[in-house]
């Protein structure tokens, strides 16, 4: 069987014009050389050196072995380093997934981090469920996810959870609505309207905010649904109805518009845990640079 270490002992050999100048070049010892070079006779069936007083040079088997020799050893030299190269690549790539709402307000600056750090950021966005998915896939390398009151993300097997920040859930009200002048509204004093939920029964956000309603003694009237928040904030602004919203699902919109409030949401306290789910491959640097930079404020 051809054997590469048979093509450099030939090689070295047609270098150096000795057994022993081919040892000292290739590091091997001087009967090491020969084994290699009687394994690539005995694949040829023919003598590929021939050696005297003067040296050692290639027969004409040898010869012919030569010009491969050199292509096969040049490409296995580059197979090898692009192999390296493309390993070293992977361990810096980084495949990080995110929740929609949580993409505008974390992700610049988590992308400035990583980037700044050495890695390549590859961004999936997606709700809950795709997220989780994707990290059991092995599919992502970490997941910015969220938790509700009394039912935490999901964490397979094998994955890290580190806590990011506690996100509050605060109310979006018409401008003209008679509890727009409190800075605190109980969810008690809004049981008569109508509120905006998300487009899937199973929101986790309106999950909790049902429970809480039911809790304060009322069922919510259910208006339009959207789970975009802009179009959310477009129906509380025609006064269509109000609604829950999470801090990241603004920056300074809510003040850029004078049709809107938003309100601090007095009793229940309603809010979810943010935490960044990993896989085990992903080194602890890595891990702490991220729950860094995942800060809603830069």
């Amino acid at each position: 069987m051809l054997d590469l270490r048979q093509l450099s002992a030939l090689r070295a050999v047609a270098e150096h014009g000795s057994v022993l100048a081919a040892a000292e070049s290739l590091g091997w010892s001087q009967p090491t050389v020969v084994h290699h070079l009687r394994g690539l006779e005995r694949v040829t069936g023919a003598a590929v050196v021939q050696s005297s007083r003067s040296g050692t040079r290639l027969t004409a088997a040898g010869l012919l072995w030569l010009p491969h020799a050199e292509a096969l050893l040049e490409r296995a030299e580059r197979a090898r380093a692009d192999i390296r190269s493309t390993l070293a690549d992977a361990r810096r790539r980084i495949r990080l997934g995110i929740f929609p709402t949580a993409a505008a307000r974390l992700l610049p600056r988590l992308i400035a981090a990583l980037t700044d750090a050495g890695y390549e950021p590859h961004v999936t966005e997606g709700e809950l469920p795709e997220l989780t998915a994707g990290l059991e896939q092995l599919a992502l390398d970490a997941a910015v996810v969220f938790d509700h009151p009394d039912q935490p993300a999901p964490v397979a097997n094998r994955l890290m959870r580190t806590s990011l920040f506690i996100e509050r859930f605060s109310l979006l009200l018409p401008a003209r609505h008679p509890l727009a002048q409190e800075t605190a509204v109980r969810l008690v004093d809004l049981r008569d309207e109508r509120w905006i939920l998300g487009a899937r029964d199973a929101d986790p956000a309106d999950v909790a905010f049902l429970a809480a309603a039911r809790s304060a003694g009322f069922e919510p009237l259910v208006g339009p649904r959207s789970d975009n928040y802009q179009v959310v904030a477009g129906y509380v602004a025609a006064g269509l109805g109000v609604a829950l919203v999470p801090d990241m699902a603004w920056d300074d919109g809510p003040a850029a518009r004078n049709d809107l409030v938003v309100r601090e949401l007095a009793e229940p306290r309603l809010d979810r845990e943010i935490a960044l789910l990993t896989a085990p491959s992903l080194d602890a640097p890595v891990v702490e640079l991220i729950r860094r930079s995942a800060t809603p404020h830069s």
